[in-house]
Formats: C-alpha cells, sequence, structure tokens
C-alpha cells in the first residue's frame, strides 16, 4: 500500500514539476491534488529536498525508458515529434529542468536525464540535419536545438503542429547557420592561398 502512495506523490508532483517548475511543487498543493494528509508526505519523504530527489531519479528513469524509443524513430518528424507529445510530461519537465526553474540542487540527475536522450537524439539529428562531424561540436548544436525547443513549449502548446513548425524554423536557421561557417571558411582559405 505505502508503494502505492509514495507512486501517486511522486507522480503528481512530476506533473506539476512539468507544468510549473520547482517552485510549483508544494507540500501543501500535493496533498490537495491527492486528497492525502501532508503527514504522509513528510512521512514518506522526510522533506521537500529528499522529495525533489526522488522526482529527478523517476525522471532519470524514464529518461532510461523513453530512449529506446527514440533509437527507434526513423526520423524527426512525425516520429520524434509524435513520441515528444507521447511523452509530454518528460518532455516538459526537461524543459523546465533546463531553462524554466530555478537551479535545482540535484543537477546531476537532470544532466543525467539529459545525456541519456542526448545520445539518441544525436544520431537521429545528423540524419535529417547538417550537424558537424565532430562528436562534441554536434552535441553542442544540439543543445542549442533542445534549448531552443524547450524554451518555447509548454504544456498548452506542445502539439504535433507546434512542434512542426519549431522544427521548420530550426532547421531553418541552422541551414542558414552551416552556410554561413561554411561561407567563412571559404574566405579564409581564400585569404591563406593569396598570401
Amino acid at each position: 500500500m505505502s508503494k502505492l502512495k509514495i507512486d501517486a506523490w511522486i507522480k503528481a508532483g512530476y506533473k506539476l514539476l512539468g507544468k510549473e517548475g520547482v517552485d510549483g511543487v508544494k507540500v501543501e498543493r500535493l496533498a490537495r491534488i491527492l486528497q492525502l494528509n501532508k503527514s504522509g508526505f513528510y512521512h514518506y519523504f522526510g522533506s521537500m529536498k529528499i522529495y525533489l530527489r526522488s522526482l529527478l531519479e523517476y525522471h532519470v528513469e524514464m529518461a532510461k525508458g523513453i530512449a529506446p524509443e527514440i533509437a527507434g524513430c526513423e526520423n524527426l518528424d512525425p516520429d520524434l515529434l509524435l513520441l515528444m507529445i507521447k511523452h509530454k510530461g518528460f518532455f516538459l519537465v526537461e524543459s523546465q529542468l533546463l531553462l524554466k526553474s530555478k537551479p535545482v540542487y540535484f543537477s546531476a540527475e537532470a544532466d543525467e536525464a539529459g545525456k541519456i536522450i542526448n545520445k539518441e537524439l544525436l544520431p537521429l539529428w545528423r540524419k535529417d540535419t547538417p550537424l558537424p562531424e565532430d562528436t562534441a561540436v554536434a552535441l553542442s548544436y544540439l543543445n542549442i536545438i533542445l534549448h531552443f525547443f524547450y524554451a518555447r513549449i509548454n504544456s498548452e502548446n506542445l502539439s504535433y503542429q507546434y512542434l512542426h513548425s519549431l522544427t521548420f524554423e530550426t532547421e531553418e536557421v541552422l541551414n542558414k547557420v552551416m552556410d554561413e561557417i561554411y561561407a567563412s571558411s571559404q574566405k579564409i582559405v581564400r585569404r591563406t592561398s593569396t598570401d
């Protein structure tokens, strides 16, 4: 019975974390949502700090479950976009943890979830977009792209149409950046060959 109640506290907090960030996760609010006594929260978790750690550990476990699904995607659009909608809660939490919330005490767990996801996202993005060959540089580009997405999504607009428009916009920007880099490198080559 206590495992079910612990899971209920975790899932309710995770949903709030995705919608409102760390600041939205409050004991009284969770108790009201779950229609449980606040004392149960303290019985199971002891403190908000321990509870937040539990939420982030849950987030890492979610990442481990979603990563193989990302690896199975054939393309960004529609496969990955539909996967993002399917796992809306996870991607909203990622958004909150990376950009929208005040720094979390346990950034290692938040970073771990991101690394698990990025490992599977990178080959998919490389397949569909002109990312650099150098893995470190490609990951930097991927992080910029993810920040672009995460900064703009929320629980109200996370739909296929919106993600599709963001993907199109991102590809246009990335292509322009890559064209500029290529043009700059050509100028450097010409300068060094005339010297």
